[in-house]
C-alpha cells in the first residue's frame, strides 16, 4: 500500500506519472470524470493524453520533486506545498525564457491534480494560480501597487503574520523571505540581511525603524515561520477589508519600490542611482527588473 507521508522522491514521481497517463484514452471522458474546471470555467482533464504532454509532465514533475528533495533535507512528501512550488518556479525564472516559464507553471497544475489522487502534500491549484500571478510573464505591464498600503498593514494587525506584511511593504521583501525568520540576519544598523533568497542570493534591506526591527527580533526569537498559503489568504482578506483589489503578495513589493525610489530622489539621488540602490535592497539581479516595478 502506498504511504504518501513516507514516499521517496522516485515513488512520488512514479505515482504522478502513473496517475496522469492518459495516452490513447478519451480526453472528453477524462474531462467529465475529473470534475475539474479551468480558469475559464470549462471542464479540464487531469490526464496527459499525448506522448509529448506526458513527457513534458515527466520533466516538470521530476525537476520539481528533486528540487524539493535537494532543498528540504530530503523530506519530500511533507514539503510538497505552496512554499516549495514557489521556490521552484523562482529558480526556473532565473534560467528559462518567459514562454518556457509559463509552460512550467501551467504544467504544475496537472502535477497538483495527480498528487492529490494519492494525498501527497498540500499543494493546490489555487497556489499555482497565485504563483502565476506573482510570476506573471505576459507582455502587459500593470502597476500592482496598492492604493492605501497603510490601511492594509493596519488590517493585518489582527493576524499573527503582520510582521511579514510590514517587512514586504517597508523593506520590499519577497513573501517567502518575509514569512521565514530563519532567513534573517538582523544587523546593528537596523538593516536585515536575507540569506538564501530567490536563486540562492543574499541581499540587505534598507534601514528600518526601531519598532519594526524590535518586532522582527521578537519574531525571530520565537522561531517565526508562517505558512505561505495562510499568509496569502490573510493578506487577501486584509486587502478586501480595506475595499481594495487584491494584487497578490507581490503588490506590496511594488509599493516599496515606488516609494523607495521617490524617497531616494528626494534625498539627492538621480533617477538611475535611486533605481540602482532600490534594486540592491530588493535583491534584484538586474536593474531592469526594478524598472518593471517603477515605470508605468
Amino acid at each position: 500500500m502506498f504511504n504518501a507521508k513516507r514516499a521517496s522522491a522516485n515513488s512520488v514521481i512514479n505515482r504522478v506519472l502513473s496517475n496522469a497517463n492518459g495516452v490513447g484514452t478519451s480526453k472528453s471522458q477524462a474531462r467529465n470524470n475529473s470534475g475539474l474546471k479551468g480558469q475559464n470555467g470549462h471542464k479540464i482533464s487531469d490526464k496527459a493524453h499525448s506522448i509529448k504532454e506526458l513527457q513534458n509532465l515527466r520533466t516538470v514533475t521530476t525537476q520539481y520533486v528533486n528540487f524539493v528533495k535537494e532543498n528540504y533535507q530530503g523530506k519530500v512528501a511533507s514539503n510538497i506545498n505552496a512554499e516549495s512550488a514557489r521556490a521552484f518556479i523562482a529558480s526556473k525564472a532565473q534560467t528559462v525564457a518567459s514562454s518556457t516559464l509559463n509552460t512550467y507553471i501551467s504544467t504544475m497544475n496537472k502535477v497538483v491534480d495527480n498528487l492529490a489522487k494519492d494525498n501527497i502534500g498540500s499543494l493546490q491549484r489555487n497556489d499555482i494560480k497565485d504563483i502565476k500571478q506573482d510570476f506573471n510573464t505576459s507582455k502587459n505591464h500593470e502597476n500592482r501597487a496598492y492604493e492605501n498600503v497603510e490601511s492594509i498593514k493596519e488590517a493585518m494587525r489582527d493576524t499573527t503574520m503582520s510582521i511579514s506584511s510590514d517587512l514586504q511593504a517597508e523593506a520590499g521583501l519577497r513573501a517567502d523571505d518575509a514569512i521565514n525568520s530563519s532567513k534573517w540576519t538582523i544587523n546593528n544598523d537596523n538593516t536585515i540581511t536575507i540569506n538564501g533568497s530567490k536563486g540562492g542570493i543574499e541581499y540587505t534591506t534598507r534601514a528600518l525603524s526601531d519598532e519594526t526591527i524590535q518586532r522582527a527580533r521578537e519574531a525571530q526569537e520565537n522561531g517565526y515561520k508562517a505558512n505561505y498559503t495562510e499568509y496569502r489568504e490573510a493578506l487577501r482578506e486584509a486587502v478586501i477589508s480595506t475595499n481594495q483589489d487584491y494584487n497578490g503578495t507581490h503588490g506590496l513589493r511594488y509599493n516599496f519600490a515606488q516609494e523607495r525610489v521617490e524617497e531616494l530622489k528626494n534625498n539627492g539621488y538621480s533617477e538611475d542611482e535611486a533605481k540602482a540602490q532600490t534594486s540592491l535592497e530588493m535583491g534584484h539581479s538586474r536593474i531592469d527588473i526594478t524598472n518593471h516595478y517603477t515605470s508605468f
